[in-house]
């Protein structure tokens, strides 16, 4: 392994320069959409009883 010099800390400094300012594309619908979390347990195999059901119930009920 190189040992770092001087000319390797200042390009690593002007990449994290750069790359603070670089811009960046704005997020899609789609892009969100794909990134949210799925709350269904049916996805993923997980099956419930009806009494975690009874405990969990509260929170799953959306209010309007």
């Amino acid at each position: 392994m190189p040992v770092q010099t001087k000319k390797h800390t200042l390009l690593g400094f002007a990449a994290a320069v750069l790359s603070i300012f670089a811009r960046r594309p704005k997020p899609t619908a789609q892009d969100l959409e794909d990134a949210d979390f799925k709350t269904s347990t049916q996805r993923s195999g997980v099956r419930f009883t009806e009494r975690v059901r009874d405990v969990f119930r509260f929170r799953w009920i959306r209010k309007i």
